[in-house]
Formats: C-alpha cells, structure tokens, sequence
C-alpha cells in the first residue's frame, strides 16, 4: 500500500544519505592526510603539544623512548622492559612510574617516533552503520612524513617493527569480525581454570629440573609478570594500588588439591 511504499521510499533516502556522508568522510581524511593533520589529545610519550600545534621534543621523555626501542632491539621482550624502567625510576607519559606490556608495544609500533602520521588505523563496517572496526592489517597503514622531529631513526623503527611482527598474534576474520588468536594457546587445565586473588589469569612457568629429567612448573600471576610485584614497588617508594603479592603456585599442589 502507500504506506509500505513511503516507508520503502524513506529507507531509500537514508541509504543515500549514509552513502554521501560516508564519501564526506572519506574526502575529508584524504584531505587530513595532505594536510599532514594530528589526530588525538597529544598525550604521547617523547612529545609535549599544545592545541593546534604540532609536537615538540620532550627531552626526558625522549630518553626513555630510546631507551624502550634500544632494549627492544637487544632482544627484552615488553616485560622485561617494563620491569628495567620501573627500576631505573622512568616516567610516562602521565608523570606515572607504571609499566606493563602493552605500554611498550604501543610504543615500539607508534609511527610517530620515527617522524611519521599514520592513516588508515580504523576503518567503518559500511555505510549504512558507520561502526568502527581496529584495522589489524598493518601493512595497509599509510604513512605521511609529518613536519615534528623524529625521536629514532627509521632504520631502527624498521627493524623493531620486524621483532614485533614475529611476536604478535595472529588475527583471523570470522563473519567479517577480526578476532585474535593467540600463536601460543595454553592447553593446560590449571592455566585455563586459575584466576588470582588479583583477578588475573596465571602463566605456566618452567620452576625446576630434577637430577632425573623430570620438571617441576609453577603458575605466577600476569599482573606480576607484567608489572612487578607490589612488594618490589614498596621498596622503590612507588604506588601499589592494584598490583599483586599473590605467591605462585607448584603444579604438583594444584593436582594434589584436585585428588583430595
């Protein structure tokens, strides 16, 4: 009837309207990229910036930003890093001393270290509902030469991103949602099932060999791993709030417990 007929007419109109507005954005990102625009607050590790400027060097920031990509490339992984520059007392971008993995790998992957912007990090499902979806296809990024001072070289930004390559997570795409995978998928029982006191889950460590062969594991809490323990912290006057104490745990004690 014609009521079916204006509601048809309607959804017409809007699907049209989406699809212009979707070519807007579009057009307007292309002209964002010549423009060599900055997207974000400016809250960067190595960068101070100030509305509608452009970054300027932090040079205590800085350091620490060499510092992150020098260990890197010696071959620490992001704990480790974290855990030497919590020692060594380095502050983020916050004004903070807390340091976790994925600090770190946000900033051996951030392209602006070595002078660049980079596009293309988000992308929209389809026109009609305009939801953002993380574009994990890196090598579909684009890269615009930005008019700030790179912070390390592009040479040694290449060579990390390699590291890092070899390290990450795959990523499959389901139903046309991306979704990681781990390369590494734990099949032990207690690593599936163990949540600390904390609320973390636990990593399977190698603890001990025998004179006979046989070994000995322990499952230690990640929020340790990834930001020491509070005690440590304590120690070196630094905040504890949400950190953890939680003793690890023998294997042999948790098949125990299970059996009685």
């Amino acid at each position: 009837g014609d009521g079916e007929l204006r509601l048809s007419l309607m959804a017409t109109l809007a699907q049209e309207e989406s699809r212009k507005v979707s070519e807007r954005v579009k057009a307007g990102q292309k002209i964002s990229r010549e423009n060599k625009m900055l997207y974000g607050s400016g809250n960067i590790l190595g960068y101070d910036r100030k509305a509608g400027e452009s970054y300027t060097i932090n040079p205590e920031q800085a350091e620490t930003v060499r510092m992150i990509f020098d260990l890197y490339e010696q071959g620490l992984g992001g704990a480790k890093i974290a855990k030497v520059l919590t020692e060594r007392g380095r502050k983020n971008s916050s004004g903070l001393v807390r340091w976790d993995v994925s600090y770190i790998t946000r900033v051996i992957a951030n392209a602006t270290y070595k002078g660049c912007v980079c596009y293309n990090k988000s992308r929209s499902n389809n026109y009609l509902e305009q939801k953002r979806i993380t574009n994990r296809d890196r090598d579909s990024y684009i890269y615009e030469k930005g008019d700030f001072e790179p912070i390390i070289t592009e040479e040694q930004w290449d060579r990390c991103q390699a590291i890092l390559k070899e390290k990450r997570k795959t990523t499959l795409v389901e139903n046309g949602e991306e979704k990681k995978k781990s390369n590494r998928t734990s099949r032990d029982l207690w690593v599936k099932k163990l949540r600390c006191s904390c609320g973390s889950s636990f990593r399977k460590n190698r603890y001990h060999k025998h004179n006979d062969g046989t070994v000995t594991y322990n499952y230690v809490c990640y929020n340790q791993i990834n930001n020491g323990k509070a005690s440590q912290r304590e120690k070196m006057g630094l905040e504890t709030d949400g950190y953890c104490n939680e003793h690890s745990v023998t294997d042999w004690k948790m098949e125990m417990m299970a059996k009685y």
